[in-house]
């Protein structure tokens, strides 16, 4: 069993993938729970529209699903706390989250925006997720050093936790840095698992798959790579396994069910 950390529902560039879609693959993959969030609100800040997806999927997964609100500067312009986007017919928000590569978020100089989504985060008892890569400065995990500093109260999801040396510099420095492994290469697994075991942290590494963007790459049926990606994750975490891919989770989503 496994608690999928890093999932997506909406529309992503011309395709839209539903909840009924998005479940169905996991569910053949053997994924019943999972965190999620939804790549709609790239395109679209209505928060009626991003209820009824919520809704839908809340329903649909029998409360299995966990929402993480993709924060906007569109949506924060609309409602500077967020509450009109918290509703909890689709479940409560367990996350918020922010995507430095579709829109301008400046963690080094701590901008108001991304002060007021931590701000928030530490108000109501959320973590914060955050995307990173080596594409841009502002998504390198290192960027995000001050806000570990000074929101410690707030867990940081390093989402992805590349490139590896920046996550690894987080993870050791701060209590409050987790990483994702979703679409992370097995050998970065491998090596973050190894220095993890070293430097102990690995109650602070989250299984995720970034479902169902690894589909737009493949030839083979997702589901097929989803089970293998799950094997191999285990085969590589051993006795470690049931902390990366249920342990760890539960902890920063209480409403886990066992």
């Amino acid at each position: 069993m496994a608690f999928d950390f890093h999932v997506h529902v909406g529309q992503y560039f011309t395709d839209y993938y539903s909840p009924p879609r998005v479940l169905r693959t996991l569910r053949l993959a053997g994924i019943s729970d999972f965190a999620y969030s939804s790549t709609s609100s790239i395109v679209t800040d209505d928060p009626q529209f991003l209820l009824e997806e919520r809704v839908a999927m809340h329903e649909l997964s029998e409360g299995r699903a966990k929402p993480i609100l993709w924060v906007t500067h569109g949506m924060l312009s609309h409602s500077r706390d967020l509450s009109l986007y918290m509703d909890e017919a689709g479940g409560r928000i367990c996350g918020l989250k922010i995507h430095g590569e579709s829109e301008n978020w400046n963690p080094a100089k701590m901008d108001k925006p991304l002060q007021r989504v931590f701000d928030i985060a530490r108000e109501r008892g959320l973590f914060v997720m955050v995307h990173t890569g080596e594409k841009n400065k502002q998504c390198d995990p290192r960027s995000f050093d001050g806000v570990c500093r000074t929101y410690g109260d707030v867990p940081v999801i390093l989402a992805h936790g590349r490139p590896l040396a920046s996550a690894v510099y987080m993870l050791t420095t701060y209590k409050n840095a987790y990483v994702d492994t979703s679409f992370m290469p097995h050998w970065q697994f491998c090596e973050l698992i190894r220095i993890a075991r070293e430097r102990n942290f690995v109650d602070r590494i989250l299984f995720g798959t970034d479902s169902p963007i690894p589909g737009r790459y493949l030839k083979s049926s997702l589901s097929r790579h989803l089970r293998g990606r799950i094997a191999k994750s285990q085969k590589i975490a051993g006795d470690d396994w049931r902390k990366i891919s249920w342990e760890n989770a539960k902890h920063l989503v209480p409403t886990i069910k066992d």
